[in-house]
């Protein structure tokens, strides 16, 4: 019997139970439905005894393992959607990678036969229980441009990325129909960017990563002798959004966008991270300052510092950037007084350039390189 996810009333913001119940009274799917929440698009199980959750969390099932049993389906016989799965509370959950469609019917299933094939346990359970899920569409307010990176009056001329961030998720649009780079006498640039079908986003579709053809950047190669560089020395442009672009509930940005970009010197050489100045204080946290020698790729920091302690595990922190060359990492006490900056070598400033590589460097591979990057630091 096929039980549905529907829609409740004013008090069932969260959760949007099955229509029919178990033997139990109790739906065997929840699903949280409510737009522009964190776990929008979560689909959890409520009724798994909690002998075959334990089993379960033993393994460390593949996406492949965990979507044999536990999948989600565009339409019957669709491949499963690609998300992560997780277990709390002796539920077990799926989260898509991707906002669901709110035009969309999802088909939940969770197998015991076919969980049995993949535990060979014996499970006495042999139900199969498929249902529907449906989601509400986000709210049709008018999504606009909130932030734009990197924030820098002058930016090198051999810029590799912008990112541009909206108030909430825009559509599957072409980006690229929307968006527009003009010199001073308010020419179009030809080509300026990779062109990536639907565009290079966050998982909520807030944040789009806008990739100047680096063919055009790197000096010397084909696209850059047939075409010359995007952006010149001394000149300057206006990166324009057009207000027609629509966001995900169908309407169109609140204002059109333009950012000036004064292009000036190109950055070519790698980061010398031994030229950072680094300070360290106390307060509830611990708190690291630190000023670098180049514009770092922001978003992509934030992935790539980390806070290591004396007893040598890595602590839990986070990056805060008041510019890109000015940053703070924060981090949770311990007893630590001397502790180490630990910096991913892929880290890249706003140009590509690493703290091995150049990016306009020829003659170089640029395979990440296995050395430890660190710098030592005291709390006092």
């Amino acid at each position: 019997m096929k039980r549905i996810i529907i829609k409740g009333g004013p008090l069932c913001l969260l959760y949007f139970f099955l229509l029919s119940s178990t033997a139990f009274g109790q739906s065997f799917f929840t699903a949280k439905t409510l737009p522009n929440t964190p776990d929008y698009g979560t689909i959890t199980t409520r009724l798994v005894p909690e002998e075959i959750v334990r089993l379960i969390e033993r393994q460390n099932f593949s996406f492949k393992e965990w979507s044999s049993f536990f999948y989600v389906q565009a339409t019957p016989g669709a491949p499963a959607v690609l998300g992560t799965y997780s277990i709390a509370d002796n539920h077990l959950s799926f989260k898509p990678k991707f906002l669901p469609d709110p035009k969309v019917q999802y088909y939940v299933t969770f197998s015991y036969p076919k969980l049995d094939v993949l535990l060979n346990e014996n499970i006495a359970e042999e139900a199969e229980f498929t249902d529907i899920a449906s989601f509400d569409p986000p709210e049709a307010s008018q999504p606009e441009v909130i932030s734009f990176i990197p924030r820098l009056e002058e930016v090198p001329a051999n810029l590799l990325r912008f990112y541009v961030y909206f108030s909430s998720p825009m559509s599957l649009q072409n980006p690229y129909d929307y968006i527009t780079i003009v010199d001073e006498k308010g020419g179009e640039l030809v080509d300026p960017f990779v062109i990536i079908p639907e565009g290079l986003w966050n998982i909520n579709h807030t944040r789009l990563t806008l990739l100047l053809h680096p063919g055009r950047v790197k000096q010397g190669v084909g696209p850059n002798v047939a075409m010359g560089d995007v952006l010149k020395a001394g000149n300057s442009y206006t990166l324009e959004i057009s207000r027609e672009w629509k966001g995900a509930s169908g309407e169109p940005l609140k204002a059109a966008f333009s950012q000036t970009i004064n292009a000036t010197n190109p950055l070519e050489r790698a980061m010398n991270i031994n030229s950072w100045a680094l300070r360290a204080e106390r307060k509830n946290v611990g708190v690291l300052h630190v000023v670098t020698d180049h514009p770092l790729d922001q978003p992509l920091a934030k992935r790539m510092l980390f806070i290591r302690g004396e007893n040598g595990q890595v602590l839990p922190s986070r990056v805060e950037f008041d510019s890109p060359e000015k940053f703070r990492l924060l981090w949770q006490l311990d007893d630590s007084e001397t502790l180490e900056m630990l910096i991913d070598p892929r880290l890249e400033d706003v140009c590509g350039n690493t703290p091995h590589y150049a990016f306009d460097l020829e003659g170089t591979e640029r395979t990440p390189s296995r050395e430890e990057l660190k710098l030592e630091f005291r709390l006092d």
